[in-house]
């Protein structure tokens, strides 16, 4: 486990280019993620989505490549992240790039995709088949490390075909670039990060099925013969925090329903942390003794400013590592 929860955040951008029917503008993005250094966030993060217009975002890499250049010290990452909708070697090249523009701060959190039905729209879009999503998810991870390692790189695979192909720049992170797998209840799902993975992101809703999770990631790197090569055991979770933890809680909900656009009984899939900071450090402190490394905070609330302060300064110096 490592020596100090880390702490990052999730910055929106689906409202900075769809609300209010003027020119779209990243200024609130860029405002946000110097405050989070400021601060002492350990990693800023993003979202990815392609060609839908009800979940629209900024393209993830040029938005990253733009936070590199408005922050000094704080990493940087995208999560959940959709490779397999990208070319690999195109894929390696652009965050290769990113790394070197950022000086070594880039993360990335990988998944293998959901089918819900948006996800699929997405798929369809880029020309990828859906049901070959694991096994050219599986692909890529091993075309990216070996262009950002090798000088060259001959891959046959049953997806992608590479004959002496190399890239410049490589990253400046070594070995590589981490890769950080989303997991949540599948085994096929927890053998990928044990067998793949630099680290674990969940949204599982207990401390008792992260210890689960947790311990079968482990399980599992064992058998590949990579014991103790996941450190990283991330919870992706929302927040809300308020002295009234009642008043958060509310506040909380009403966040996430006008946001998602779908009523509360429909979140079964969101870890939902919303109270007070005592109340909210409770809860992060059972996940922590539960091998949690790291929190990405999903801030469901629109005064960013003060979810940050309060979860550093009050929730932090709370915890127990």
């Amino acid at each position: 486990m490592a020596r100090s929860l880390e702490i990052g955040i999730l910055l929106h951008t689906r409202h900075l280019i769809r609300e209010g029917g003027s020119s779209p503008s990243f200024e609130q993005l860029w405002e946000n993620s110097v405050l989070a250094e400021e601060m002492g966030l350990d990693h800023i993060w993003i979202g990815d989505s392609i060609t839908l217009l009800d979940k629209a975002r900024g393209d993830c890499l040029t938005t990253m490549a733009a936070l590199a250049m408005k922050t000094q010290k704080i990493k940087i990452g995208v999560v959940p992240f959709l490779p397999v909708l990208r070319q690999p070697v195109v894929l390696a090249h652009a965050l290769a790039t990113l790394d070197v523009i950022s000086n070594g701060r880039l993360i990335i959190a990988a998944s293998v995709a959901s089918m819900r039905e948006h996800i699929q729209r997405q798929f369809a879009a880029c020309g990828v088949p859906i049901n070959e999503k694991a096994g050219r998810l599986a692909e890529s991870l091993q075309i990216l490390r070996g262009l950002w390692t090798e000088n060259t790189l001959t891959h046959e695979g049953r997806y992608y075909q590479l004959r002496d192909v190399g890239i410049l720049p490589r990253p400046i992170q070594r070995p590589a670039i981490p890769i950080w797998l989303t997991a949540d209840r599948h085994e096929d799902g927890f053998r990928r990060v044990a067998k793949l993975g630099d680290g674990w992101v969940t949204m599982v809703n207990t401390a008792e099925k992260f210890a689960e999770g947790r311990a079968k990631v482990d399980a599992y790197a064992r058998e590949y013969g990579r014991a103790g090569k996941i450190p990283v055991a991330a919870l992706y979770a929302s927040f809300n925090l308020d002295e009234n933890g009642d008043k958060a809680r509310r506040e909380g909900w009403a966040w996430m329903e006008k946001f998602f656009a779908v009523p509360k009984s429909q979140f079964a899939y969101h870890v939902a942390i919303f109270g007070t900071p005592e109340e909210c450090a409770r809860t992060i402190q059972g996940y922590v003794d539960a091998g949690m490394t790291t929190v990405i905070a999903r801030i469901a609330s629109a005064d960013s400013k003060q979810q940050m302060r309060l979860l550093m300064n009050e929730v932090r110096p709370r915890l127990s590592l």
